[in-house]
């Protein structure tokens, strides 16, 4: 193996990671930005602390994507054609991710680089070299993953809909709820970390849910007592800021959406608008786990190959159970938050604002079931597309009302790229393939 390709593996896990953090990163906190819980600059500082301290927490992930879709024996008999296959699966994934950046297409980076890996997996070894039941599982996943999301997502806000929004008095209701929405999503947090997080913080599951459950009731405690002072003797109201952003939001001034709503504004319109407000500060928490749920499971698109590359480089072979050094996580991580910061808002606009219009509660039953559905996929192992999850729970919350409230003109462009993804992932990378021969190691040719 040449010194060159480990230095341009390097330089290509990075921007593999810098084009995660421009493209799937802004899918993640689209509906934060949508619904004007945030601003844009907001969703790129949140997104950029929150990805890291997730990736950090990716290595299981990372290591099915490296290593586990090729079987190890067929990986030690010729380990510099699977460092030269890892190496061309970044490169020809980078390629196309830039090019459905650059046009704003919210595409997949985990349907990106298994594309790839099929694609050349196909080309440069036979069919029985291929781990074909992690390939299912990761297959599967990509279809009840978008399922999951929209489930989740559509009990949570049929829930908010039916006991919050459409009683008379929906600002009280919010109040008498809110608690109870604090405390399960600070409790999800609690049981993934307990689960997938640190070897340090990890438990069995029966300690992680008794974890789980004394959270849940400490944080809905403590948030219904400050609600309680801050009601003094009635309803506590939001905060002027709030109620101003949600009237400047989706509900009266989003061009995107399917309906507008009349400017004049009824005394019920007026209620709900108050009790919508009440959720601005759990869509921002909401944003923040799924910002970290998302780090803990894309992160391996980015750095699993790299491993893999760097291994080999090192050591002079690759050992299946050898996990990713927490260094190059961190170096991932830094990609994903540059890559955001330069590039995410091109992006974040399209599923936060184009598919359905988005207030409050409908962004943080959106965001909850999509972390719901990414941290499960996390503890298993298993490689899911954010951007899948994000958008079927953005459906499913639609759906709760009316299916009109849809924009299937959106998500009929979003399903062509998502199809497109895959085959165009692969051609690049084969194409990277044939020129890496070309001019690194022409012997290693297949015949």
């Amino acid at each position: 193996m040449t010194e060159a390709l480990l230095y341009l593996s390097g330089l290509t896990g990075f921007l593999m990671a810098w084009a995660i953090g421009a493209q799937d990163v802004s899918n993640a906190l689209g509906t934060c930005v949508g619904s004007k819980a945030i601003t844009i600059p907001q969703a790129i500082v949140i997104g950029g602390v929150f990805e890291f301290l997730g990736s950090l927490m990716g290595g299981d992930v990372a290591h099915t994507i490296s290593k586990g879709m090729v079987h190890s024996k067929a990986i030690e008999s010729n380990v510099e054609l699977y460092v030269l296959l890892m190496f061309c699966t970044l490169l020809g994934t980078f390629c196309w991710l830039a090019f459905a950046t650059y046009f704003s297409l919210p595409v997949s980076t985990t349907h990106s680089l298994v594309g790839s890996i099929l694609g050349l997996g196909v080309v440069t070894y036979p069919v029985e070299d291929l781990n074909t039941f992690t390939l299912m599982r990761i297959l599967t996943s990509w279809v009840t993953s978008p399922l999951l999301g929209f489930v989740i997502s559509y009990a949570i806000f049929f829930v908010i809909h039916r006991r919050i929004l459409t009683r008379p008095q929906p600002e009280r209701e919010a109040v008498r709820y809110l608690p109870l929405f604090y405390g399960f999503t600070l409790g999800i947090l609690t049981l993934f970390m307990c689960l997938a997080g640190p070897v340090a913080f990890r438990t069995n599951l029966l300690n992680a849910g008794a974890v789980c459950l004394t959270v849940c009731v400490t944080v809905a405690g403590l948030v219904h007592m400050r609600l309680m002072r801050a009601s003094e003797g009635g309803t506590p109201k939001a905060t002027s800021s709030a109620l101003q952003s949600i009237k400047l939001g989706p509900i009266t001034d989003n061009p995107l959406t399917k309906k507008e709503c009349n400017e004049d504004s009824t005394e019920e319109d007026t209620r709900t608008t108050n009790a919508e407000a009440h959720f601005s500060g759990l869509m921002i928490l909401t944003a923040c786990v799924v910002a970290f749920a998302h780090g803990s499971n894309d992160i391996s698109n980015a750095i699993g190959p790299f491993s893999v590359i760097m291994e080999a480089s090192l050591d002079g072979h690759i050992s299946a159970n050898k996990p990713i050094p927490k260094w190059v996580l961190v170096c991932g991580g830094v990609g994903i938050v540059v890559g955001l910061a330069t590039y995410g808002h091109r992006v974040m606009a399209t599923v936060g604002e184009k598919i359905t219009k988005l207030t409050f509660t409908r962004g943080f039953a959106a965001q909850i079931g999509t972390a719901l559905t990414v941290l499960s996929a996390t503890i298993m192992g298993l490689s899911v597309s954010t951007t899948h999850c994000l958008i079927g729970a953005i459906a499913g919350v639609a759906m709760v009302e009316s299916v009109t409230k849809i924009n299937t003109t959106t998500l009929k462009k979003i399903a062509l790229s998502w199809v497109v993804t895959m085959p165009a992932s692969a051609l690049c990378s084969l194409a990277s393939l044939w020129i890496t021969y070309i001019v690194l190691d022409p012997e290693l040719r297949p015949h």
